[in-house]
């Protein structure tokens, strides 16, 4: 293409806000457009970003010379903002999971696998360094076939604060892990058996923690741990790990030590240095890397390495794991 990208956000809140500061930083992009129903939020993007502001996703989409889109509403809008953008022809970075209920991601997928322009779902541990040189040791038959593997995804209990209603555990965290999961094993998954624990988010209706445990067609087990309430003060945004072992060796991933460790009177920080930190102010990290592939997708025009398919896999397992829980036995997927 010889002329920019001209790319719209739609929801600006804090991922909105990031996606945003990494489009006007990349050469070939021009930001045009950004959507906010908040009136006070939407001003202050309008005055940051120097573009057009929309209250209403629907008058933005209308818009014949916006070519793509970063859909970044919370996962209960996801299904009526994708059809709209599908009918109006953009491409379509859709930030996970596809969708919050499995009938409304069945919906998207129909109408996205076979879609002409790009759609892609932001699972962006596929551009995680760590988790990236996993698949390629697994691609490369260093590891051998894949016997189980174990993660955990733990988080402060200021994050499920922001979703309330929106979403749950299951589909907003622990769905990064089915993503590389199910990414690692080339198998299908087969059956689930989870249980969950609901104190300190009992009032909202949502789970503290889940375990769980898939089984793939090819026999490997991954038991998945996830929570969101830990304290408010924890020194890390997210303490995720990964254990895989395989037939010819292990694959360990520890995320939660940074890299670089602050010790002042605000206390104790492992600051982020792999998902949306800032460089000589611009972000930076897999999520910068993300939103790079999806315009690389337009202008090259080809498609992103995260289909459809394997975005509604994953919530497959996720509805799996719910259902699990709610009938208090392992299901079949």
């Amino acid at each position: 293409m010889e002329r920019k990208v001209k790319v719209a956000v739609i929801g600006i809140g804090q991922m909105g806000t990031y996606h945003a500061e990494i489009y006007q930083k990349l050469p070939q992009v021009e930001l045009v457009a950004i959507c906010e129903y908040n009136d006070e939020k939407r001003a202050e993007a309008e005055q940051k970003f120097q573009c057009q502001g929309y209250k209403d996703y629907h008058d933005l989409l209308k818009n014949p010379e916006i070519d793509a889109v970063s859909i970044v509403l919370p996962d209960n809008m996801h299904r009526e903002c994708v059809e709209l953008a599908v009918q109006h022809n953009k491409h379509i970075l859709l930030e996970k999971p596809i969708a919050k209920e499995l009938e409304d991601g069945e919906a998207i997928y129909e109408i996205t696998k076979n879609y002409d322009k790009v759609f892609t779902v932001g699972f962006l541990l596929r551009f995680d360094p760590r988790f990236n040189m996993v698949k390629q040791r697994l691609d490369n038959g260093e590891l051998g076939d894949i016997i189980h593997l174990y993660c955990r995804r733990n988080s402060p209990i200021t994050g499920p604060k922001r979703y309330i209603g929106a979403s749950d555990l299951s589909m907003h965290v622990m769905i990064h892990d089915i993503d590389y999961i199910n990414w690692y094993m080339n198998s299908n998954p087969v059956k689930v058996f989870a249980k969950s624990r609901s104190v300190l988010l009992k009032e909202n209706g949502m789970n503290d923690v889940i375990y769980a445990i898939v089984t793939y067609e090819n026999g490997a087990i991954a038991c998945l741990e996830a929570c969101w309430v830990l304290p408010e003060n924890s020194p890390t945004i997210i303490d995720d790990k990964l254990e895989l072992v395989g037939t010819k060796g292990v694959a360990y991933i520890d995320s939660c030590d940074q890299g670089v460790k602050f010790v002042s009177g605000e206390g104790v920080s492992y600051p982020d240095s792999r998902h949306w930190y800032y460089v000589n102010g611009e972000v930076s990290g897999d999520l910068a890397e993300e939103v790079m592939a999806f315009i690389n997708n337009v202008v090259s025009g080809t498609k992103s390495i995260i289909t459809p398919k394997e975005a509604l896999d994953s919530l497959r397992v996720v509805d799996a794991i719910e259902r699990s829980i709610k009938e208090g036995k392992e299901v079949e997927l």
